[in-house]
C-alpha cells in the first residue's frame, strides 16, 4: 500500500474490489446508486468496524499526511486509526494529491482533521466508502476549517479557499456535502462514493448548491442557494464556464468537470474572482 502504517481488516465474500487511482469511477454494484447521506453526525464509539464488516484498511495517514480527530479535544496531534475500504483508501490519495498540486502556493499539507471516515451505522460510512473533513492545515501557516463554519466566514478569501478546497473533494467523490447544503454539514464536508462517477448533475441538490454559491462568492451572480437548477443558474453557470475557458460537457463528461473544478480551486486557493 501507499504507507508502513496501512494495515488490513479482515476480508468477507463480496467486497468491493480494489479501485487503481486511475479508475476512480468504477465503484461497487449497489454503491453507485445510493443517496446522499444526511445524518452525517457520529459518535466515537462508532469508529470500530463489527465482527464481519466488509473488507477494511486502517491507517493513521492519507499517503503520508496526518489525519487528526479533534471532536473530542481540539488540537489534539495523537496518532488514530481509522477504517476505509482499500478502493476508498485509494480515491483519498488520489484526493490528496489533487490538494497538495492545486493548494501548492501554500506550501505542504500538515495535517488534516476529519469527524469520521468508516463509523458503523448505515449508508456509506457504514460501508467504509466516506470522509467527513473538518480542517486543512498547510505548512505555510494557512487553514480551511469547515469544523468552525468556514463556509459563512465574513471574509471573502476564507469563502473562495472553502470552496476551492470541495471543489477538489469533487475531483474524486460524487456526492459532496457542504455548509450550504444543510445544517447537519454545517461543520464539515462530506465525500462518498455514492453515485458515482462523478460529474455536475442539475437534478443533484448538493452540485446545485455548490454550483451556486461558486457563482456567487467569485462571480457575484446573487443566486438563491436553493438546490435548484433554473435558468438563471443555468445562465451564471454558462458565464462561469465562459470565463473559465471549460469547454466540453461538465454534466456528462467526468474528465469536463474534474478539469472545471481544478480551475475552480486554483482560483480558489489564490483568492481570485472568475
Amino acid at each position: 500500500m501507499f504507507e508502513n502504517n496501512v494495515t488490513r481488516r479482515g476480508f468477507v465474500t463480496g467486497a468491493a474490489a480494489v479501485a487503481g487511482l486511475a479508475g476512480l469511477s468504477t465503484i461497487a454494484p449497489g454503491l453507485a446508486s445510493a443517496a446522499p447521506e444526511t445524518n452525517d453526525q457520529h459518535r466515537e464509539s462508532e469508529f470500530t468496524p463489527e465482527v464481519g464488516a466488509l473488507a477494511m484498511m486502517t491507517f493513521q495517514k492519507i499517503d503520508g499526511t496526518p489525519v487528526y480527530y479533534w471532536r473530542s479535544n481540539r488540537g489534539n496531534t495523537t496518532a488514530r486509526n481509522w477504517q476505509a475500504t482499500d478502493a476508498f483508501y485509494n480515491a483519498l490519495v488520489a484526493w490528496i494529491r489533487d490538494l497538495r498540486s492545486l493548494s501548492s502556493s501554500y506550501g505542504s499539507i500538515s495535517y488534516i482533521v476529519s469527524a469520521g471516515f468508516y463509523v458503523n451505522k448505515a449508508g456509506q460510512h457504514g460501508a467504509g466508502t466516506a470522509m467527513d473533513l473538518d480542517h486543512v492545515r498547510w505548512s505555510g501557516g494557512n487553514t480551511i476549517s469547515p469544523l468552525d463554519q468556514a463556509h459563512a466566514s465574513g471574509t471573502a478569501s476564507v469563502r473562495k479557499r472553502y470552496l476551492a478546497t470541495e471543489a477538489v473533494c469533487r475531483r474524486r467523490f460524487r456526492y459532496v456535502l457542504d455548509g450550504w447544503y444543510n445544517a447537519d454539514h454545517a461543520d464539515h464536508i462530506h465525500a462518498d462514493f455514492g453515485g458515482m462517477p462523478v460529474r455536475a448533475v442539475k437534478d443533484s441538490e448538493s452540485d446545485t448548491k455548490f454550483v451556486q454559491a461558486v457563482c456567487n462568492n467569485f462571480r457575484a451572480s446573487g443566486l438563491a442557494i436553493d438546490g435548484i437548477w433554473g435558468p438563471a443558474t443555468t445562465s451564471a453557470f454558462n458565464g462561469l464556464k465562459s470565463a473559465l475557458g471549460v469547454t466540453g460537457d461538465p454534466h456528462t463528461s467526468s474528465s469536463v468537470w474534474q478539469g472545471m473544478l481544478s480551475k475552480i480551486a486554483t482560483k480558489g486557493f489564490a483568492n481570485q474572482n472568475i
